[in-house]
């Protein structure tokens, strides 16, 4: 049985009764804006002194845009969610050691954080800033500055005097910045990071000062280490696949268990597009939940895209432009299904009965993490709460459940809830196929007149390199939600502009999935690829945010052009035997109708806070 995902049915769905509503915080609006205290015991985070359950999603906001905001927001509370994630980017803000002397910093564009929590708040969600002052986040340098090299003595990620004197003023500053936006004075923002994934034992001298350095910033928030060391006044949190093994070492230490990372994935050329099937992705969610888990992140909810110099493709790792493409919202915001609505279904049942799933002791639950075969696990609250169960298939072989009168099949890897009543509410849905989104409509029919400057007689591109440009218009007809891209089939590799502003690096390799290229990102167990896309360029459509595009005035044909170029590089890749430009287009998504019915709504009522 699946759930209906139009807006009233969805928020229906998603209301506590009126005791629950008393007794747990849902949503950030809950608490009026007015300051409130943020806390935890070992079953949860406790917000104003009252329990929450945290359905959570990263949203990077360097790797999208302001305008794209909204629309973001937007599909995350639609989906049942009610927090935001993002790491706090080092080097794209503070760009030289004269910026860092001066303590100026770049808070511009995409660097607005302001701006990215006031629209995150005005969207009802909760924020998880992690600041750093390393993240990792396949970001160049790790969000490292590069002019950290120039400070003699500089050791980073170490107790060394030059690195703690340089991160303290850093980190200082930086939350001073956002210190509006906390908990304490009325703002989103409920919990801090400290370092990532940090690997080695937690009693060093450099997670000791990483200690020290969270209780010195006073920011009257509980600060989270993710995945490895970790100080003893920071909360560990996990990453990975599956995490519900980890949720009773920290409920032993008083502490709730988040998962901080629900990996999603992100590609690299040469290999088959990678995804985290969808069934793979509600079974690990609803497992954390029915062992006890109070916080779940995807990693990435939205990954969006590392536009120019950004992009770590340069740096040799292979990246592609677009980040974590098959998570629930692909790299140009356009939802991604089944993944997005199967995802949505078991977030807004969590958020229905989160009384219930907060009330039942982990104790009661036999942490459900380490368990093998078919097992069910029924969270029974307290006093009126109503009864959630979750059924599992931990085996490789698909077998039958009978339950509450029914006989219902589960296939290997699989999960079911039920109400009280054992009346299905949700599967995960194991069978249905990650295919490569919404698809893609052409913008502009016609080929585009494309012009080259290789040599006088516009032959075959010489050691240098070719240029090409072109021009086009985008008019009013072009949905108003629509986000466009630029197919770039006919070239090889070479980088893409568009007005003046450098897009991506791209390479039309073709991915395999049966043999991918060695380096990071290799695949791990809970992998796959995209089938549809084996044998074909891991990545040959690239997304222009909303900001960098002119578009005509309605009804008028008023001559605003967009200006692209390619510069395409001489080394072709392997399946590439010529350049034929023409092949080229402007594309364009949007979302299905129930769900831009939904986000229409959801962008309104915000309007009106």
């Amino acid at each position: 049985m699946m759930l209906p995902l139009l807006l009233g049915a969805a928020l229906q769905l998603a209301a506590p009764s009126a005791a629950a509503a008393q007794d747990i915080v849902a949503s950030y609006s809950e608490l009026g804006g007015k300051p409130y205290t943020v806390g935890y015991d070992g079953r949860s985070m406790r917000l104003g002194g009252k329990p929450a359950l945290l359905l959570s999603g990263s949203v990077h906001y360097v790797r999208s845009t302001p305008e794209m905001w909204p629309e973001i927001f937007a599909k995350m509370k639609a989906s049942g969610m009610n927090a935001v994630e993002s790491y706090v980017f080092w080097n794209y803000h503070v760009r030289t050691l004269d910026d860092h002397n001066a303590g100026t910093a770049d808070y511009s564009g995409r660097g607005n954080v302001t701006l990215f929590l006031e629209l995150a708040a005005k969207a009802d969600l909760f924020v998880i800033w992690r600041i750093g002052p390393y993240i990792c986040a396949e970001w160049p340098g790790g969000g490292m500055p590069d002019w950290l090299r120039q400070i003699p003595g500089m050791h980073a990620r170490s107790a060394s005097q030059p690195y703690q004197d340089v991160c303290t003023k850093w980190m200082h500053d930086h939350i001073e910045y956002v210190r509006p936006h906390f908990a304490e004075n009325g703002g989103p923002i409920i919990m801090t990071q400290m370092e990532n994934e940090l690997s080695g034992p937690s009693n060093t001298p450099y997670v000791d000062w990483l200690g020290e350095l969270a209780t010195e910033l006073k920011t009257g928030l509980p600060w989270i280490m993710c995945h490895g060391a970790h100080a003893n006044n920071t909360i560990e949190t996990c990453n990975g696949c599956d995490c519900a093994s980890f949720v009773s070492g920290l409920a032993a230490q008083n502490q709730p268990a988040m998962w901080s990372e629900d990996e999603q994935w992100f590609d690299r050329f040469e290999q088959g597009a990678s995804v985290r099937a969808t069934g793979n992705v509600g079974y690990g969610v609803a497992k954390f939940i029915a062992a006890g888990g109070s916080m779940h992140n995807f990693y990435m909810f939205h990954g969006g895209t590392m536009w120019g110099n950004w992009s770590t493709t340069v740096r040799r790792t292979r990246l592609t432009p677009s980040y974590a493409n098959t998570a629930n919202l692909a790299s140009d915001s356009i939802v991604y299904n089944p993944k997005y609505k199967t995802i949505a279904e078991l977030h807004l049942i969590a958020a229905k009965y989160a009384a219930t799933i907060l009330h039942t002791p982990i104790a009661a639950l036999s942490s459900g993490g380490n368990r093998q075969g078919s097992y069910q696990v029924t969270l029974n609250g307290t006093g009126s709460d109503p009864a959630l169960t979750f059924a599992f298939n931990e085996g490789s072989n698909a077998t039958t459940l009978s339950i509450g009168g029914q006989s219902l099949p589960m296939a290997a890897g699989s999960a079911r809830a039920f109400d009280a009543s054992l009346k299905p509410l949700w599967y995960s849905e194991p069978g249905e196929i990650d295919g490569v989104g919404e698809p893609y409509h052409v913008a502009l029919e016609a080929p585009l007149p494309w012009q080259g400057w290789e040599n006088e007689n516009n032959s075959a591109p010489d050691s240098k390199g070719t240029w090409y440009g072109t021009s086009f218009a985008l008019d009013s007809s072009l949905p108003a939600a629509a986000q466009v891209s630029v197919n770039l089939t006919g070239f090889g590799q070479g980088n893409l502009f568009l007005n003046g502003v450098h897009v991506a690096y791209f390479n039309l390799e073709d991915g395999s999935c049966a043999n991918p290229p060695g380096g990071v990102n290799g695949h791990g167990s809970c992998l796959g690829y995209v089938e549809s896309r084996c044998g074909k360029p891991t990545q040959d459509t690239y997304h222009v945010p909303p900001e960098w595009l002119v578009k005509s005035s309605a009804g008028q044909s008023d001559g605003a052009m967009n200006e692209m170029m390619v510069w395409s590089d001489p080394r072709l890749p392997n399946n590439v035997t010529a350049i034929d430009p023409r092949q080229a287009s402007v594309v364009y998504r949007v979302d299905p109708p129930a769900i831009r019915e939904q986000v229409e709504a959801l962008l309104a009522a915000s309007q009106q806070v």
